[in-house]
């Protein structure tokens, strides 16, 4: 099992420990709660498929989500208090999503069947890489740059990047937002 550690800004120093699923990915905070996405990708074909919920007053978990096969990323919808959490799937059978968890129920309230190999969160817009992540080499496999709009709970576009620079992207990995611009 995996933990997450919390510490000492001060002293650097580890003052305590939470165990909760296998090899913890991304975490959310939001509520007096974290929420840790578990992939357990280590543990292939029996990937873990929770989010742990740690309670931030007891530093324990308080709530074990089932989610999908390999979590990843995670983003805070702080307005309408959704967290949002990547699933790899399991790179054959089940494909690769985004799920919404209602941090009020602390349940999944919907799943967003897009491909997501790397998501970022920018006001009402999730900036989203969109990658089938099965082995299969084909067309599908093709990076797409979506913006998917949180409030009208739609796609808004399938290419962000709009100056052609996207043609020299072989496979990316990382996303991120200016919050400026």
């Amino acid at each position: 099992l995996g933990y997450v550690a919390r510490v000492d800004t001060a002293t650097l120093q580890i003052v305590d420990t939470c165990t909760g699923g296998f090899q913890p990915e991304q975490m959310a905070l939001f509520g007096g709660k974290l929420y840790v996405a578990n992939s357990g990708g280590y543990r292939v074909p029996d990937y873990d498929r929770t989010v742990s919920v740690i309670d931030l007053a007891t530093f324990r978990v308080v709530r074990t989500i089932d989610v999908a096969p390999n979590l990843q990323y995670m983003a805070v919808d702080k307005h309408r208090g959704l967290i949002y959490v990547s699933s790899r799937g399991d790179y054959a059978d089940v494909g690769s999503a985004i799920h919404v968890i209602d941090s009020h129920t602390d349940e999944v309230v919907r799943t967003i069947d897009l491909p997501c190999s790397a998501m970022t969160l920018q006001g009402d817009s999730l900036y989203v890489i969109s990658r089938s992540l099965t082995w299969q080499a084909d067309d599908e496999a093709l990076a797409k740059y979506v913006i998917y709009d949180l409030r009208r709970e739609e796609i808004v576009t399938l290419g962000f990047i709009t100056d052609g620079t996207d043609a020299d992207i072989t496979v990316p990995y990382g996303l991120a937002v200016n919050p400026e611009n």
